[in-house]
């Protein structure tokens, strides 16, 4: 696969999977841009590195399992966590406000973390409730002379 190629496959992964568009920004003619765009996304070595980038993009949007246990660890620790907020004016198109502060975990936050973490390694007995019915069975009359 050559640096253009690379370039295309990049670019259609950014302008959310636009071929012509991508074909375009990575210096393709505009001319032949569709076109091209499609010989280019049947092209096995093109076609694997896109999937190849979307994956490895994914894995990095989502948190790890690692990742999750470590931030419920230090809540549980009451740790304090940096917080960001921001306020946007949506008519106006411009950011309000924006403020990073800390906090610290609450006793039940801190609780709750620590629930999750027993039950991720399969230490948390869950209780439960266990009720008894009494079942009468009535077999009709019964007769000691037969």
């Amino acid at each position: 696969m050559n640096e253009k190629q690379k370039r295309f496959a990049d670019e259609y992964i950014m302008n959310g999977c636009n071929g012509k568009k991508a074909a375009i920004s990575a210096g393709y003619s505009k001319k032949t841009a569709e076109s091209l765009a499609s010989r280019l996304l049947r092209n096995v070595n093109v076609s694997e590195y896109i999937k190849e980038r979307l994956e490895q993009i994914q894995e990095e949007r989502l948190m790890s399992i690692t990742e999750a246990l470590a931030l419920s660890a230090s809540i549980a620790r009451g740790e304090p966590q940096e917080a960001y907020s921001k306020k946007y004016d949506h008519l106006n198109d411009e950011v309000e406000k924006e403020v990073t502060y800390t906090i610290t975990p609450t006793f039940e936050e801190r609780q709750r973390s620590i629930d999750h973490i027993l039950k991720v390694h399969g230490a948390y007995i869950d209780k439960k409730e266990i009720t008894q019915k009494n079942i009468e069975i009535n077999i009709g009359e019964y007769d000691d002379e037969s």
